[in-house]
Formats: structure tokens, sequence, C-alpha cells
């Protein structure tokens, strides 16, 4: 069990992967952790399904980073969604069969054809590069963190709820203060 910032990592760096796009990384992370209740209940492999099906709803693109050469970012884009999450699974986090195929929502043979889907196209796309192609998403996704705007964003909500939950209480308290008032001095014991 991963706690929210971990969770929020995770999401974050495979939606970065997935999508190309670090922005649209932070909306996936929104709709995956932020509406959780309650984060236990949330498994890695269930984790990765909706990172995967928040991240398909946004058009994919090259990563643009130093790090990730160009040529290796635009084959990586110019892969279907599917063969993409299927490479990305195998190749850069080494995730088993069985939960990659619960991650995409389809069979074990269909993951494996998507696989070897993406490994044909990028050994014919990379030649001799796609031997670290893996290793180098890997180094740049662990690079990846949280953007501060998204963890600010989320300090913010945490105050105003906290502040409406004390605005309520004290409201309630009132209201019970002069309701109690209202009776004491209505039936003549004040």
């Amino acid at each position: 069990m991963l706690d929210r910032e971990s969770c929020e990592r995770r999401v974050y760096r495979l939606a970065t992967l997935l999508t190309g796009n670090p922005n649209a990384a932070v909306k996936v992370i929104k709709s995956v952790v932020s509406a959780q209740l309650d984060l236990r209940k949330l498994d890695d492999s269930h984790m990765d399904r909706l990172t995967v099906l928040r991240s398909r709803e946004i058009k994919s693109g090259a990563i643009t980073c130093q790090l990730v050469p160009l040529k290796l970012a635009q084959a990586l884009a110019s892969l279907e969604p599917q063969q993409r999450e299927a490479w990305v699974f195998t190749h850069v986090y080494k995730i088993p069969l069985r939960d990659m195929s619960k991650a995409m929502d389809c069979s074990t043979i269909a993951t494996e054809r998507h696989i070897d889907h993406a490994t044909a196209e990028l050994t014919e796309k990379l030649g001799t590069e796609f031997g670290k192609a893996g290793q180098i998403l890997l180094s740049y996704s662990m690079t990846l963190q949280v953007p501060e705007f998204y963890r600010a964003d989320q300090r913010r909500k945490r105050r105003m709820k906290w502040f409406y939950r004390v605005a309520a209480t004290v409201f309630i308290l009132a209201a019970i203060i002069a309701g109690l008032s209202w009776w004491l001095k209505s039936s003549g014991k004040l």
C-alpha cells in the first residue's frame, strides 16, 4: 500500500510516459488519485488500470525532454495506445504479463500481441538504439516529480476543507447556543 504522495508520483510517471505530456499527466493524477475516497483500497494494478484508462482519454504525443532522444520520443509516440502501454509496462517498468493485461483490460494473448507489434515497430525505427530505450525511459521516468503547482493546489484545497469544517462547526454551535438560550428564556428559566 502506497501513501498519497507515492500514488501521485506513480500515476504521474506512468501517465507522462503514456501521454508524452507532463501537463496532461497532472489531469490524470486528479482523476485517479484525487477521486479515491480511500487510497488503502487502491492496489497497484487497479491504480495502473485507472491510469491507463485516463491516459487513453488524452491525445498522446512525443515526450519533449533532453533526457529522451528525439528519435526515441517520436518512435514511442507513433505507437498505438495499447502498443505503447504494453511496451512501457514490459520494457520500462518490467510489469508481469498478468498484471499488465489487467491494467490494459485485455487478455494475456492480446497483451503479448501488443508487445510484439510495439517491439517490431520500435526495433525498425530505432535500430541498434532499441536495446537502450527502456532504460532511457526508466531513467527519465524516475526524474519526474509531481509538479509543485499540483501540490500547492492540493494544500490549498485541504486548507479550504478545514476552514469550511471549522466554520460549519462554529455555525452549528452558535445555532445550538441560540436555540438553548431561546428555550431557556421562553420557559422562564433565564
